[in-house]
């Protein structure tokens, strides 16, 4: 079932976290406390909004997003999703998706937006469930270590 994610959720989704994200495919060692602490951050802010999936009391699936002023609209932003490996491909990813989409459209936002790495097969699952990739984004960063 899905339903809103409450503090007490952080840790279990910290865990989550860890294992959907490991670093043989992403590049960072998530501890699970560090994991805890990096959702934390978003749970925090004024308009976060997330989600959880759970069954028999165990959160297996998560979703973490933010609302934002984008021009002269107002979206959602997914900052973070996460289902447990051996769980995925269930449809939890979907569910969760379908709560954050529900929720723009309640409150009559102008979409969802979300960003993935183009080397992760997470792109095709957010194809699946109705997301486009966009044209003319360009993704930049600036990296400081060793300066």
């Amino acid at each position: 079932m899905i339903r809103i994610l409450k503090k007490s959720d952080l840790a279990q989704c910290g865990k989550i976290y860890t294992k959907a994200f490991p670093i043989e495919h992403w590049g960072i060692d998530w501890t699970e406390e560090r994991a805890t602490e990096y959702l934390q951050d978003y749970f925090e802010q004024s308009k976060f909004v997330g989600y959880v999936y759970e069954e028999n009391n165990e959160v297996l699936g998560c979703v973490f997003a933010l609302c934002k002023i984008s021009g002269s609209k107002e979206e959602i932003i997914i900052n973070e999703m996460a289902v447990l490996p051996e769980r995925q491909g269930q449809g939890i990813g979907t569910q969760l998706l379908n709560a954050v989409k529900d929720y723009s459209k309640n409150k009559g936002l102008a979409g969802v937006v979300l960003y993935t790495s183009e080397y992760a097969p997470a792109a095709a699952f957010y194809e699946k469930n109705e997301f486009m990739r966009s044209n003319g984004t360009i993704c930049m960063y600036c990296e400081l270590i060793g300066v």
